[in-house]
C-alpha cells in the first residue's frame, strides 16, 4: 500500500501509474478472487458493474491482492456464461421446431427439479420436507404417467404414412418417448457441464499457483483506460465510500469478529509530583501542562507500533553495529505495515457554498474529487494529512492504518537452512487509529477489521492443476449439479439479461455526463471484491488466536505509545486513560466482537448479509 505522498504538489492528487503484473506471479488471493467469477455468476456481475460501468467511482483500497487482473478474468467469465447460455438457447429451439412435445416434457420436468435443487432441505423440519417433497413430486409423478401412456399406446403400424419431419416427430413420440427425453437431457447436459469443464481446465492452465499477471487480454480503449487507473487507485490511501463502511476492503465492521474500542481523557489536568506522591491540579490552561499536538501523537503510535518489525540495519564498511535494540527476523511481526487512511462519503457536494457560517469565502467543488479530470482523488499528501489530523470534525476523516497480513515468515534452522518456507496469510487484521483533541480533551477511538479467508470453493485452483481430465469431468458434475437444471431452463431470460447489461453498461458508461457539474454525485466506492468472497469466519482455531493475538500486541503498543508522550512529553495525568485501557487489554481477552467504550461496554454480535455463496456457475 502507499504511504508516502511526498510526491503530491497540492494536497490531493491521484497515485502515480504504476506497471502491471505482466511476467510476475500472482498472489494467492489474487488467483481466488479470480476463480471466484467463473464460478459466481453474481459475483461476476458485481465486479464488473462496480469497476467498468461508471468510470467516475472511486476505488477501494486493495489488501494483499492485485484488482486488475481479477477484473480481466471477469470480463471472459461473462464471455463464457454468454456462449454457454447461447448454445442451450439454441438447442431448446432445435429441439422445440424438431420434436415440440419433447420440448415441453423436457420443460415440465426441470421445473420442480431446479426448485428442489434450490431447497435448503436440512434446514426444514421432516413434516415440511414431507409437504414439500409431495408437491414437486406431483408434476414428476404426471410426466411419468404421460410417457408412459405414450409409451405403450401405439405401435410403428399406428403411425400415419406421412413423411419427413412429421414422421420423425410421431415417430419419437409413440415409439421412443423416453428415449427422445433421455437424449434431449443428455444434449443439454453436454453444454452445461461441457462449460464447466472448460472452466475448470482454464482455471487449471491460467489461474493455479505460479499463475503470472496480468491475465485475459481487452480489446476495448475504453476499458484499459479505466484498468490503468484502478491499477492505480487501489494503491491509494483516500476511500470515498457509499454506505455505512467507511473502512470498505478491510473488513465488514459490523461482523463477530471486528471489535472497536475508545478511550476518553482530559488534557488540563497535570501529572502528580512523582517524589511527593500529590496528585496533580486542575489548571485553567494546557499551556500549564503542555499543549498535546495531535500529529506528535499519531508519529508516536507509527514509531511504537513499527518497532515491532524493525529489521537490523546494514553495516558501513562492515563495522561492527549494536543490535541491540534491533529485532532478530524470528521476532518481527511480518507482513506489517502502517499508512494513512483518509475517508469521506461519497455523495460530494460540489456546488459554490461559504468555508463556514463565520467565513464567507466561497468555494467550489469538493476537495477531494478532481474537477478536471472529473475523478475522485486516490491519495493524500502530507500538507492534507497534517491538516486532516489536527481538525477531527471535519466531513474529512484521517485515521492512521496499521495491517498485518500478506506474507508469514519462513521457520529456520540455527545453521540458516529452510525448515518450513514462508506462507501467504488468509486472514488479514486491520486496525484503525483515529485521535482528536477537542474541548480539552483527547479521544481515541480503535477499530480492528478483519478480512476472514476467501471461501474454500474457490481455493479450488490450488489444487486443479494436479487433476487430470477424468476427474475434472468428474468434479465438474459435483460442483454444478445443483445449478444445472436451473441453467438449462433459463437460458432465453439469462441471454436476455447479459445482453441488456452490455448495452446498459456502455450507454451508463457512454451517456454518464459530467458528474462535476451536478450539484451532488456519489462517486462513492459500494463494495470490495475481497470482502465480498470472504467467509464467514476463520477455518480453525489458530487463525482466530493469531487475529487476537496481533489485535492484541497493537492495542498495546498504541496504547503505551500514547501514554508515554502524554505522560513523559506533556505533563499530563494519565490515571483515567491507563484504567480505561487496562480494562479494555486486560480483561478483554475473550472478546472478538463487539463495542468496547469508556470502561467497558458491549454490544451483541455483529451480523452479516451476504451478496453471494457457493458455486453458482
Amino acid at each position: 500500500m502507499v504511504t508516502v505522498a511526498e510526491s503530491v504538489a497540492s494536497p490531493f492528487g491521484h497515485v502515480r501509474p504504476v506497471p502491471g503484473s505482466a511476467g510476475r506471479p500472482l498472489q494467492s488471493t489474487t488467483r481466488h478472487l479470480s476463480a471466484a467469477v467463473y464460478l459466481n455468476r453474481a459475483v461476476c456481475a458485481a465486479v464488473i458493474g462496480e469497476y467498468l460501468h461508471d468510470q467516475h467511482r472511486a476505488v477501494a483500497p486493495s489488501f494483499g491482492f492485485d484488482l486488475e487482473p481479477v477484473i480481466r478474468h471477469a470480463l471472459r467469465a461473462r464471455r463464457l456464461r454468454i456462449f454457454r447460455d447461447v448454445a442451450l438457447l439454441a438447442a431448446w429451439t432445435v429441439l422445440y421446431v424438431v420434436l415440440p412435445g419433447v420440448a415441453l416434457a423436457a420443460g415440465w420436468f426441470l421445473i420442480p427439479t431446479a426448485i428442489a435443487a434450490r431447497v435448503r432441505w436440512r434446514e426444514l423440519a421432516w413434516q415440511w420436507r414431507v409437504v414439500v417433497g409431495a408437491v414437486l413430486a406431483i408434476p414428476l409423478l404426471y410426466l411419468v404417467a404421460i410417457l408412459f401412456l405414450f409409451s405403450g399406446g401405439g405401435s410403428e403400424e399406428d403411425v400415419p404414412a406421412s413423411g419427413g419431419l412429421e414422421r420423425l416427430r410421431e415417430s419419437m413420440l409413440i415409439e421412443h418417448p423416453w428415449a427422445s427425453l433421455l437424449l434431449a437431457a443428455l444434449l443439454f447436459l453436454v453444454i452445461y457441464f461441457g462449460h464447466l469443464a472448460l472452466v475448470f481446465w482454464t482455471l487449471s492452465r491460467e489461474l493455479g499457483p505460479g499463475a503470472q499477471g496480468p491475465g485475459p487480454a481487452v480489446l476495448s480503449g475504453r476499458v484499459n483506460a479505466l484498468l490503468e487507473r484502478i491499477r492505480a487507485a487501489q494503491l491509494g490511501n483516500v476511500t470515498l465510500y457509499s454506505g455505512d463502511n467507511p473502512f470498505l476492503g478491510a473488513g465488514p465492521i459490523r461482523s463477530d469478529l471486528s471489535r472497536t474500542w475508545s478511550v476518553v481523557l482530559e488534557l488540563d489536568r497535570s501529572a502528580g509530583d512523582p517524589l511527593t506522591g500529590k496528585p496533580g491540579g486542575n489548571p485553567l490552561s494546557m499551556d500549564a501542562v503542555g499543549r498535546p499536538d495531535p500529529m506528535t501523537m499519531q508519529r508516536r503510535v507509527r514509531e511504537s507500533v513499527l518497532s515491532m518489525r524493525d529489521e537490523w540495519p546494514p553495516s558501513p564498511d562492515g563495522a561492527p553495529i549494536d543490535r541491540g535494540t534491533w529485532l532478530p527476523p524470528n521476532e518481527r511481526v511480518a507482513g506489517l505495515n502502517t499508512g494513512w487512511h483518509v475517508v469521506a462519503p461519497g455523495l460530494c457536494e460540489q456546488r459554490r457554498r461559504p468555508v463556514a457560517p463565520a467565513d464567507p469565502r466561497p468555494f467550489d467543488g469538493h476537495p477531494l474529487i478532481d474537477a478536471a479530470a472529473r475523478l475522485p482523488y486516490s491519495l493524500a499528501g502530507d500538507e492534507a494529512v497534517d491538516a486532516l489530523v489536527r481538525h477531527p470534525q471535519g466531513a474529512v476523516r484521517c485515521f492512521q492504518r496499521i495491517t498485518v497480513g500478506a506474507q508469514s515468515q519462513p521457520v529456520m534452522r540455527r545453521d540458516g537452512s529452510a525448515l518450513a518456507p514462508a506462507e501467504e496469510r488468509d486472514a488479514v487484521l486491520t486496525t484503525f487509529v483515529h485521535l482528536a483533541v477537542e474541548g480539552r480533551m483527547l479521544y481515541g477511538q480503535f477499530v480492528a477489521a478483519v478480512l476472514p479467508p476467501v471461501r474454500p470453493e474457490f481455493q479450488i485452483v490450488d489444487l486443479l492443476p494436479a487433476w487430470s481430465a477424468p476427474v475434472i469431468l468428474w468434479q465438474s458434475v459435483r460442483a454444478g449439479w445443483r445449478g444445472a437444471a436451473e441453467a438449462v431452463l433459463l437460458p432465453l431470460p439469462r441471454t436476455v439479461g447479459a445482453v441488456w447489461r452490455l448495452a446498459s453498461g456502455a450507454l451508463t458508461a457512454a451517456g454518464g455526463g459530467d458528474p462535476a457539474a451536478r450539484i451532488a454525485h456519489d462517486y462513492g466506492a459500494r463494495l470490495s471484491v475481497r470482502e465480498l468472497v470472504a467467509d464467514t469466519g476463520m477455518h480453525d482455531f489458530l487463525q482466530v488466536a493469531d487475529v487476537d493475538k496481533y489485535a492484541k500486541l497493537i492495542e498495546r503498543r498504541v496504547s503505551e505509545a500514547l501514554l508515554d508522550y502524554l505522560s513523559n512529553e506533556c505533563g499530563v495525568d494519565v490515571t483515567a486513560y491507563r484504567q480505561q485501557a487496562g480494562v479494555v487489554l486486560n480483561q478483554g481477552v475473550i472478546m472478538t466482537g463487539g463495542r468496547v467504550s469508556g470502561q467497558i461496554s458491549v454490544s451483541g454480535p455483529g451480523s452479516r448479509v451476504r451478496q453471494a455463496q457457493g458455486v453458482n456457475p
